[in-house]
């Protein structure tokens, strides 16, 4: 099929939900789900879970700076040496497009990258940050290769699938300045308005500051670098970031995905290798917290659950 019908057909898909995005938005109904955003976090406040000294530190920088930095030893996580390799596997095939039926040793570890973002320690932090029960969306494993270029994710952008996000990386290779770290615009810089502020352009650094009505230098800007097994708590909703060109050492990291169990925008969440019936098979056992983190999508109203996921 030529490339050209391929984006059609991609956007065609997608038109039910930018058509959803741009009804959500209208003002009267932004200021509905205000209000009723409001209510549930208020309504939950009692129910947040106890944290450990180190979550409880993650969260803190979390919520006074949208991102804080750590290392997989901190986190002395279970599962953390099967994770790894699983990511090791899984990047050392990112060069051959492969699907899951033809890779089985990739569904493999696909499953363990999963199954490790899961951990309770994980959920406890996203909650306390969110205010409210968190939802997973899965790992993907990202090659950075040291090309310079500014292209994707390498631009500075807004994530738009929850009013908060969190989103965890996890270095696999040692990221210098030079080797496309993740960077976001501090938050005395831009900070908002956190809860009510949709709209998500994808810019270059030029741009950025023409938006921003000021110039932006290196002290604006926080930039994540780190020895392989640096972890980064950052949240992409609320903050421009991006992952900065590499020039000297391609970067690969795995990225994990969280959102309340009623994100904003549902239908431009999903972005899991499994499928919905592989989600429910795999979450049957798991313990409860974790098996509502991966099934969020069962507790969203009728209408939320009619619009089909966007793919572009």
């Amino acid at each position: 099929m030529p490339a050209n019908v391929k984006r059609l057909l991609r956007h065609g898909a997608s038109v039910p939900a930018h058509l959803a995005f741009q009804s959500l938005n209208l003002p009267p109904v932004e200021r509905l789900l205000y209000r009723r955003h409001i209510r549930a976090k208020e309504a939950y406040m009692t129910r947040l879970p106890e944290l450990s000294p180190l979550e409880s530190q993650i969260t803190r920088e979390m919520i006074g700076k949208g991102v804080a930095i750590t290392s997989l030893a901190d986190l002395a996580m279970e599962g953390t040496e099967e994770m790894l390799a699983a990511g090791a596997g899984i990047s050392a095939r990112l060069s051959t497009p492969l699907t899951r039926s033809q890779d089985p040793a990739r569904a493999t570890n696909y499953r363990k990258l999963f199954a490790w973002g899961l951990d309770l320690s994980l959920l406890r932090i996203a909650e306390a940050y969110f205010g409210l029960p968190a939802a997973y969306d899965g790992p993907k494993v990202v090659y950075t290769p040291a090309d310079g270029r500014q292209r994707g994710t390498r631009l500075w952008h807004r994530d738009r699938e929850d009013r908060r996000m969190m989103k965890i990386a996890i270095y696999l290779t040692d990221v210098p300045e030079s080797g496309g770290p993740i960077q976001c615009i501090r938050h005395e810089i831009f900070d908002g308005p956190i809860d009510r502020d949709f709209r998500y352009p994808v810019l270059s650094h030029s741009q950025l500051e023409r938006k921003l009505g000021r110039p932006i230098g290196d002290k604006d800007i926080t930039s994540c670098t780190g020895p392989s097994g640096t972890v980064v708590f950052m949240d992409t909703a609320r903050l421009f970031h991006r992952g900065k060109p590499a020039v000297s050492t391609e970067r690969i990291a795995i990225f994990h995905s969280y959102f309340s169990r009623a994100p904003r925008h549902p239908f431009f969440c999903e972005r899991s290798d499994l499928s919905r019936s592989e989600l429910a098979q795999f979450a049957k056992s798991m313990k409860p917290i974790q098996q509502d983190a991966v099934m969020w999508r069962t507790t969203l109203n009728l209408p939320m659950r009619l619009v089909p996921k966007s793919i572009t």
